[in-house]
């Protein structure tokens, strides 16, 4: 009987480790080895190489690991497509590889040839789906980056090429992004700007409502309209009309900013957006009977089932810190309080609870929604850990 009863424990280990080792497996298969034999092995397959650069204490790096690099159709994709390497940046070939494909950010994705030319680049924390298209865009030599690069250097890039260069560059957040769009803006006329390429250039780019390409929209709505959509139109014409709205509202000019606003509300209805501005004008001025009037109208009657925004109008309330206004605590107590009740597992949200129980002197509660926060910050980023625990430090010392 114990004979019988050992061998059914020795397969139930069996099939336990294999179950744990098939679980293992379904990930993204990186392989081990020198990069000079990474480059011979891409070579022999007729395959790109894919470089996932991190570090130990990145969290974004932890959290593509466990929730996108383990997705079936991303590590079908790239299983199939590349040879892929996880490469620490800290450690052996990592910094010298680093610096010589200029990696600044972690995670960093490059994607390189056999003969160790960067043929795409991209970075930071995604989708899933984000990050095939990014797969999809370094085997596709009209999209990836590093192509696109070498064109423009030696000057043999089309104006579409360059378009995709650019918006790849704003993306990654690099330097060079306003002297190639320069460059590119140099080289176009209106005829190409009101095709739909330069929609797409317009669509990115329009930040200011003095800029020339605002003003190349401006004279030629009902043409981009006509082209893009209303909807897509008034979505640009939201970026510039809001930062001027944030100038007003800091400038606490009264006129302008409540004519921005209504220029606003005939572009979108969309109560978030709304409803932070004209808020903030109020916590500006730190007029408290205004704030809670016009916070509590909007929780009432458009965000009852948003408690990320209205965790956020409660989080404006601690800028800027020196602010003392017992009435404008009192209603961020009463909203932070209702957002956590409603999202309870949101970083951001337990995070501004803690920060504004402090304020109040609930130093216990404070603490310990501090506590968790700092623990909701390891999948987030390093900066936010890093905040998370400054935070924390930050309640402890208070009074």
């Amino acid at each position: 009987m114990k004979k019988i009863l050992y061998i059914i424990l020795f397969h139930f280990f069996l099939f336990t480790n294999a179950q744990e080792t098939n679980k293992k497996q379904e990930t993204i298969n990186f392989v081990s080895a020198s990069f000079k034999e990474i480059l011979k092995l891409a070579e022999k397959e007729n395959k790109l190489i894919f470089i996932d650069c991190y570090t130990s204490w990145c969290a974004p790096c932890k959290w593509m690991d466990k929730f996108v690099f383990v997705e079936k159709d991303v590590f079908t994709f790239y299983n199939k497509s590349f040879i892929n390497v996880k490469l620490d940046m800290e450690k052996g070939e990592g910094p010298e590889i680093g610096k010589k494909y200029g990696v600044k950010s972690y995670p960093t994705y490059l994607y390189i040839n056999s003969k160790g030319e960067l043929v795409h680049k991209s970075s930071s924390k995604m989708s899933a789906t984000e990050f095939i298209n990014e797969a999809k865009n370094a085997l596709d030599p009209k999209k990836a980056l590093g192509l696109l690069e070498k064109k423009y250097e030696d000057g043999q890039i089309t104006n579409n090429e360059m378009l995709d260069y650019t918006i790849a560059l704003n993306h990654l957040r690099d330097p060079k992004t306003d002297v190639v769009l320069k460059k590119l803006l140099s080289r176009v006329d209106n005829t190409w700007l009101k095709t739909a390429a330069g929609w797409k250039l317009i669509e990115n780019f329009v930040n200011e409502d003095d800029s020339e390409l605002f003003k190349v929209l401006n004279s030629n709505k009902a043409h981009f309209i006509n082209l893009a959509g209303l909807d897509a139109v008034k979505k640009v014409y939201q970026k510039p009309l809001q930062r001027n709205l944030y100038k007003s509202s800091k400038e606490q000019n009264e006129a302008l900013f409540f004519k921005q606003l209504d220029s606003l509300k005939k572009l979108t209805n969309n109560p978030r957006d709304l409803a932070i501005i004209e808020c903030g004008y109020y916590l500006n001025g730190n007029n408290a009977r205004k704030f809670i009037k016009t916070s509590n109208y909007y929780v009432d009657n458009f965000l009852q089932n948003d408690p990320e925004t209205i965790a956020f109008l409660a989080r404006s309330t601690l800028y800027p810190p020196e602010r003392e206004n017992k009435d404008i605590l009192n209603q961020a107590q009463l909203l932070i309080t209702k957002a956590y009740k409603m999202d309870p597992n949101n970083y951001g949200t337990v995070g501004t609870y803690a920060q504004i129980q402090s304020k109040a002197g609930n130093k216990k509660e404070a603490i310990a929604a501090a506590e968790i926060a700092v623990k909701m910050a390891d999948t987030i980023s390093s900066k936010v850990k890093n905040r998370a625990l400054q935070n924390l430090q930050e309640i402890k010392k208070a009074n």
